[in-house]
């Protein structure tokens, strides 16, 4: 996978935190990168199924003509 280097302003609190976390796990170069990487597909994952909802939801309240129904009791169906 190739990267692309880019700036970012993160809230110190939160950057302390994870270096810490670096620390503790022993985790040097691309660290950072690896868990900005992965906080930001989780945050793409769930905008994307919040589209696939909402489309289906419209989907839903606009309905479907399915045509006439022509069983008027349900031994019909199994005649």
């Amino acid at each position: 996978m190739v990267g692309t280097t880019i700036t970012i302003n993160i809230e110190t609190e939160v950057l302390k935190k994870l270096r810490e976390l670096a620390s503790a796990e022993k985790q040097k170069k691309g660290f950072l990168g690896r868990v900005i990487s992965e906080a930001t597909k989780e945050y793409l994952k769930e905008k994307e199924q919040d589209e696939i909802a909402r489309r289906q939801l419209e989907k839903m309240e606009k309905g479907y003509k399915m045509g006439k129904i022509l069983i008027k009791n349900r031994d019909d169906i199994y005649d």
